[in-house]
């Protein structure tokens, strides 16, 4: 057998080798010595020689527990050694944990095995069979996307991907794909339901059953549950089961009801999500008389499943409470009144008090879990994770940022906390009223780990001059999260300090306290004696000598290592690739001449060239396709004056297709059209200008009038998982499609294209949403979340009404603009800090605004917004450093990570145009000689 890729993990725990260990005795065993074994991140790859592996099939899945899982995959292994069949299984315990739990995606949940059969159809009933009979009995979830070979069976098939090319879909990123009989290839969607492709073979395990067209999916009839619960809505959906609204048709009243699917959220303990809605019913029935929790109805099985029912609970969660509850005034202040804060925290404490008065503790305090009702009482919900201090035995569970040290370090199975880990989350839902945001930071690297409770308190420091209930409760809350157990204030000192604090005399409405005095200076230089502009002068520094020191140009797969959601994209695009972070190391080139930026940006460039041509699909849009490639390269070749780079360049941007079915920026027809813009504003060659002409009628095309607005859906049709979308933003929608046709339509002085765009602020107007002065967007149509940045929300319908505004003078795009930098503006505490979905893009229409109008609050907002990204930052390897879109990492990528913080960072202190839109984009065609030049309209090539 081939170990060399199980080598470096002999030496690790014994629980790490549990499972390879499983394997390698069935092939000792079968004296199979020449079988050859892959270890990846996630699985495990065992298979025979000489293996042909096919595109795809009908393939086998077997599911276990993490208690189960040795012995399943030692008997299903000794079957498929015997039948040499390839096969992949998840390396160890961890991850037998998560494909059970609820957080796995339901295409994906309980697939513990996964088998590639090769031989035909009654072989492969031959070796379902087997396997059947060696696991029949042992415990497993059933896999939602497959069908089971038999009820309660681990076996389950579906037709699915064996070994297919990674083929880059029309998304970016690279997926197996499936070809269909004509050769297209399509993706392989694992849905939550059985699926296969109607052009798929017959299903091999129905005799006479017919082929393996769609057999189930979501349900559309209504549902009866317990012949009594009628369900009326699913509000949301797991591995787990799903959580519905119902009516009881036997009081009448509204009831939620939790379903509990055998064997998920599964523990090496035997326990699974069942236990989990019995003790919950349990502690509802305990609680039941006190009136802060909901009223337990009902507890039943119906068809294998275990079903809660219990009392709805009519109000909103806290955490959108306190989202509601947010104000603003003219002067700047902001927040939660303090009378409100003192009346949540005076009820959270005697909720808290209430549960420890009984004996228990809660562990998973967090403002989801509680529901503030109509009258504005509250309500404790969720409450299976209640045990008693001390118990033995427990799974862990917290949710992050709310979980107390001594619990997130606490090991899988262990024993439970004792109250003060409650204190802890009672200081940190404190921490989320009176701020509205997460106590949520990145570690420290261990040499040069700061005291938790100083960053925290550094945070609060920022939010207090503006804030009175940071001012007043900030102390309680740094109290209560201490690291120290011992240092936490007890419940009944609490509760005497927020009496005290409503009774002391208001604090001034904008003079700060410091909540931590004896603080030591920060090592990021970050003690709030140092001013703004030295710290983020410093971050930006450092974040470019991180990007410079972490790159790889030795690899042949990721120059910088992505962010999790960037892991199967194209490595050369804008969005998550090379070309993102290329784009701000030439932008801050150009302004330093420092010699590490000019090797990173010659790096770059060559392995960019290098990497690109590997890739022969070419897909159009400006983040996801090759434009942005292509954008990114010629910038870095004009810096650097290589000829060879901009010929490369301008050979890429020609090459991408102009007529495409999703018209949108991000990967679509538009964003190719203001690459094309680009280099024609730069060049001067009127074939870009042509080109750019050709994408703006692609994309005049491709709109839809409906209901008197002017939209770009994403057709229905296309092999896409945005399919059917229609979006107002700039990403995916309006805005995107809007800000391309006005340039269009100033470069080439076609009427169509201005009108066309003229429409889209039309529609972006009547689909505003105005909050106490501030204007949001939902995503698109119907109901949604109201968003603020620029993939869908404010910052991105601004940057296009900006330009609208400067083209028409239309006063009311003006006031609009304004009022969505007002609504950017009041997310600075509360966001990520990327420029797809955060405040880096969001800063960069700030500073668009700007430059405009020529008024200094924006870019003061702007600046705020910096300090917004500044105060989470992190120290990694001395290096002081924002997080990424997931707030604990630090990616190089430009949509979600560190390239698109700095180049908003380096625009703030050092000015210049925003990257990825063509500079006379932000001018009106009066100021532009570019269209004063255009006068005649050139011939097609």
């Amino acid at each position: 057998m081939d170990g060399s890729g199980e080598r470096g993990r002999d030496r690790g725990h014994p629980d790490e080798r549990l499972l390879p260990d499983c394997v390698r005795s069935v092939l000792e065993r079968r004296a199979a010595h020449d079988w050859q074994w892959e270890t990846r991140d996630f699985w495990c790859y065992v298979r025979p020689p000489a293996h042909r592996f096919r595109v795809q099939g009908w393939k086998l899945h077997l599911s276990a527990t993490p208690l189960s899982a040795p012995l399943v995959l030692a008997r299903a292994a000794d079957v498929l050694v015997r039948h040499r069949c390839h096969f992949k299984f998840a390396r160890d315990l961890d991850r037998v944990t998560e494909l059970v739990s609820r957080a796995c995606d339901r295409g994906s949940a309980g697939k513990f095995i996964t088998v590639y059969p090769e031989a035909g159809d009654a072989a492969l009933r031959v070796l379902a069979e087997e396997l059947d009979l060696a696991t029949e009995g042992l415990p497993g979830p059933g896999i939602l996307s497959d069908r089971a070979y038999r009820p309660g069976s681990l076996v389950h098939y579906r037709y699915g991907v064996f070994h297919g090319m990674p083929v880059l879909g029309n998304e970016g990123s690279y997926e197996a794909m499936l070809v269909a009989p004509d050769g297209t290839p399509v993706l392989d969607q694992r849905r939550a339901w059985f699926s296969p492709p109607s052009w798929a073979p017959r299903d091999p395990f129905r005799p006479g059953g017919g082929t393996g067209s769609r057999a189930s999916g979501p349900a559309s009839a209504v549902v009866l549950l317990n012949g009594r619960y009628q369900v009326r809505q699913s509000l949301r959906q797991s591995s787990v089961g799903g959580v519905y609204r119902a009516r009881d048709l036997t009081t009448g009243a509204f009831v939620i009801v939790k379903q509990g699917r055998p064997h998920t959220q599964a523990t090496a303990l035997g326990r699974d999500i069942r236990d989990a809605r019995r003790h919950e019913a349990e502690m509802l029935r305990q609680f039941d008389p006190s009136g802060v929790t909901p009223r337990f109805v009902d507890l039943f099985e119906q068809q294998g499943d275990l079903f809660l029912v219990q009392e709805e609970i009519r109000g909103v969660t806290l955490r959108q409470w306190v989202a509601d509850s947010l104000r603003w005034a003219e002067d700047g202040t902001w927040g939660v009144t303090p009378e409100d804060v003192a009346r949540i925290a005076a009820e959270l404490a005697g909720i808290v008090a209430l549960v420890h008065d009984r004996g228990l503790v809660l562990r998973d305090l967090h403002p989801a879990n509680v529901m503030v009702t109509e009258d504005g009482a509250l309500r404790l919900i969720d409450l299976e994770l209640l045990v008693r201090p001390g118990e033995r035995s427990v799974s862990r569970g917290f949710t992050p940022g709310y979980g107390a040290p001594e619990q997130v370090a606490a090991p899988p199975i262990g024993t439970a906390p004792q109250p003060a880990a409650d204190l802890y989350g009672l200081g940190a839902t404190l921490f989320h009223v009176i701020s509205g945001a997460d106590p949520v930071l990145a570690a420290d690297d261990t040499t040069t780990a700061r005291p938790w409770q100083e960053r925290l308190a550094h945070w609060l420091d920022r939010l207090a001059p503006d804030n009175a209930a940071v001012r007043r409760f900030g102390p309680l809350a740094l109290a209560l999260m201490h690291e120290d157990p011992g240092r936490r204030p007890g419940i009944d000192d609490v509760r005497r300090r927020i009496t005290a604090t409503v009774a002391a005399v208001p604090a001034p409405s904008r003079a700060p306290d410091v909540l931590l005095a004896s603080a030591p200076p920060d090592p990021g230089a970050s003690h709030p004696a140092e001013s703004s502009g030295r710290l983020l002068a410093r971050l930006l520094d450092d974040t470019l000598g991180h990007l410079v020191a972490t790159r790889d140009p030795g690899s042949a797969t990721w120059l910088w290592k992505p962010t999790a959601s960037g892991r199967t994209s194209d490595p050369c695009n804008l969005q998550h690739g090379a070309a993102g972070v290329l784009g701000t190391l030439v932008r801050a080139y150009e302004e330093s001449r420092d010699p590490a930026l000019l090797d990173a940006v010659q790096d770059t460039v060559h392995w960019i060239s290098g990497v690109v041509a590997r890739e022969p699909r070419i897909l159009p849009g400006l983040y996801f396709g090759r434009s942005g490639t292509a954008w990114a390269l010629f910038d870095a070749g004009r810096a650097l004056g290589e000829s060879d780079t901009v010929v490369l360049a301008e050979d890429l941007a020609r090459s991408v297709p102009l007529r495409w079915p999703n018209p949108d920026v991000c990967h679509g027809v538009a964003g190719a059209g203001l690459t094309q813009l680009r280099f024609w504003e730069v060049t001067g060659d009127k074939d870009f200008l042509d080109r750019a002409r050709q994408a703006a009628e692609a994309v005049v095309e491709a709109a839809e009038h409906r209901g008197g607005r002017l939209l770009w859906p994403i057709p229905a049709d296309f092999e896409s998982r945005l399919a059917g979308l229609v979006h107002y933003g700039f990403a995916h929608g309006v805005a995107g499609a809007g800000t391309f046709l006005l340039a269009a339509g100033r470069a080439t002085a076609e009427a169509a294209f201005t009108e066309a765009a003229r429409k889209a602020a039309d529609t972006l107007l009547s689909v505003a949403r105005d909050l106490d002065g501030a204007a949001c967007w939902p995503a698109g149509e119907g109901p949604g979340a109201l968003r603020t940045h620029w993939c869908s929300g404010s910052s991105g319908v601004g940057t296009f009404l900006l330009r609208m505004w400067r083209e028409d003078g239309d006063d009311r795009l003006r006031g609009l603009v304004h009022r969505a930098a007002v609504a950017v503006h009041r997310s600075r505490w509360h966001t990520g800090p990327s420029q797809c979905h955060g405040l880096s893009g969001d800063g960069e229409f700030l500073l668009d605004l700007a430059d405009a109008t020529g008024e200094d609050r924006y870019r003061t907002w702007a600046r705020d917004l910096a300090t917004g990204i500044a105060v989470r930052h992190v120290l990694r390897d001395g290096r002081v450093l924002p997080v990424d879109e997931t707030g604990t990492g630090t990616a190089a990528d430009f949509g979600t990570g560190l390239a698109g913080v700095a180049a908003f960072l380096h625009r703030l202190i050092h000015g210049g145009p925003r990257l990825w839109l063509p500079d006379h984009n932000l001018r009106t065609a009066q100021q532009d000689p570019a269209v004063r030049a255009a006068t005649a309209r050139p011939e097609r090539r």
